[in-house]
């Protein structure tokens, strides 16, 4: 079978974010894109923290069933799942595939698979080909620790993922593209919202490369960069200097994947879900600067802690008598009269449990929160990140190509489109 199909994830773009960057910036990749058949997508998961976030969406997106089938519900907890993902059941029909940073998802043992990235957060998955890991070192390392990071992991984890970056198979091609992040990086200095849209750059020049080369029929890649700006630095009113920084390069990124698209392959660009503008809601966004360090200033016992996207980790324990004093204590940790904490005991590993921070009003310098009668200074174990620009709304958008998609539906039904679209 000779068909094609490339699946774009640009999580959780705004729509009219786009159209009025277009006008504003004239950026040619997008408009083009914007000239697409559209498609309204909807998610039947309407709460944020409890299914409508993107680790829930995509894996939604990629079984074909709701949360509530698939009941994959945190970040990290992709082992759980039973349900074939696209990749997957295209493998079962003889069918490749390459996946490229894919939000909490997994390889498997999809034979059909000619190369697999995980995203950067999703710890129990390794990258195929082995030489990918050393690519996804950085951006592994620095995703969970850019509170705190330590120099020497710095340094260390840099180098194995220059180590792919350099390798004389991919050098050349990448030349402009590390032009253009010292470029960067020299103009706007180094700040989040720089540094992940360059590692979506450079990361797409890889994952085009690997396409070019092994040529798969189902190609997918992810991208993150503007998810993670609207939810720190959209502007309601203007198109600030973050926000056209980001846009610009995902413009770029746009065209480097668009000129790689043959006549009959068909093309989805897809945002899972989208984000609205709450700029000026104090919705505060805090992070832990060490998660060891605050677990053991309050006594909890661990053999090992994940940190995952934002503000919620995984928590492994030698013992059920550790995990249960540990689940004791986090539950206890309170801010005035309200619990810091929701915490979850994993269904499957009795030793593991997840906690997510669960307070978001603003809090003032100085402030201690408790554990009984203990009480801790807030700002030596947290950090404010940001107060929230864009929060998660049930309602998508899919552009598409060379394939047919209704006008309306449930995101979780996109799986089934890019399934039929080889049994035509």
């Amino acid at each position: 079978m000779n068909k094609k199909l490339i699946l774009i994830e640009l999580n959780e773009f705004n729509k009219e974010l786009l159209e009025k960057a277009v006008i504003k910036l004239n950026l040619p990749n997008i408009k083009y894109l914007l000239s697409l058949k559209y498609t309204k997508t909807y998610s039947v998961d309407l709460e944020e923290h409890q299914g409508l976030d993107p680790w829930v969406q995509w894996v939604s997106i990629h079984t074909g069933v709701p949360l509530l089938i698939h009941k994959v519900k945190r970040l990290g907890e992709v082992p759980n799942l039973k349900n074939a993902q696209i990749w997957e059941e295209l493998s079962e029909k003889g069918i490749t595939s390459g996946v490229w940073g894919a939000m909490n998802a997994s390889k498997n043992d999809s034979k059909g698979c000619k190369f697999f990235l995980p995203d950067p957060w999703t710890f129990s998955e390794s990258a195929f080909p082995e030489k990918l890991n050393r690519f996804l070192s950085l951006p592994r390392y620095y995703a969970k620790n850019y509170i705190k990071p330590s120099i020497f992991s710095l340094v260390k984890t840099s180098l194995k993922t220059a180590s792919v970056i350099f390798d004389k198979i991919y050098l050349i091609s990448l030349v402009p593209e590390i032009s253009y992040s010292l470029l960067s990086l020299f103009k706007h200095g180094i700040h989040n919202y720089v540094l992940f849209s360059l590692f979506d750059l450079i990361s797409t020049r890889l994952f085009i490369n690997f396409k070019i080369y092994l040529r798969p029929s189902f190609s997918l890649v992810f991208l993150n960069s503007l998810a993670h700006l609207q939810h720190h630095k959209w502007d309601k009113i203007f198109i600030n200097e973050p926000t056209k920084f980001c846009l610009l390069t995902i413009d770029k990124i746009l065209g480097m994947i668009f000129k790689t698209i043959t006549e009959d392959e068909a093309l989805i660009v897809t945002n899972g879900l989208s984000q609205k503008n709450v700029q000026g809601e104090n919705y505060c966004i805090y992070r832990q600067k060490n998660p060891s360090d605050f677990l053991l200033s309050i006594g909890i016992s661990f053999i090992d802690i994940e940190q995952c996207m934002t503000n919620e980790s995984h928590i492994f324990f030698k013992t059920i008598e550790e995990k249960e004093k540990a689940t004791e204590i986090l539950s206890n940790v309170r801010f005035g009269d309200q619990c810091l904490f929701d915490v979850e005991i994993d269904k499957i590993n009795s030793l593991k449990l997840y906690y997510q921070f669960d307070y978001f009003d603003f809090i003032e310098p100085n402030s201690k929160f408790n554990i009984g009668s203990s009480e801790y200074d807030f700002y030596e174990y947290f950090t404010l990140l940001a107060r929230r620009t864009g929060s998660h709304v049930p309602e998508g958008d899919l552009f598409s190509k060379g394939i047919k998609v209704p006008d309306l539906i449930k995101n979780h039904l996109i799986k089934k489109y890019i399934i039929s679209y080889y049994k035509c």
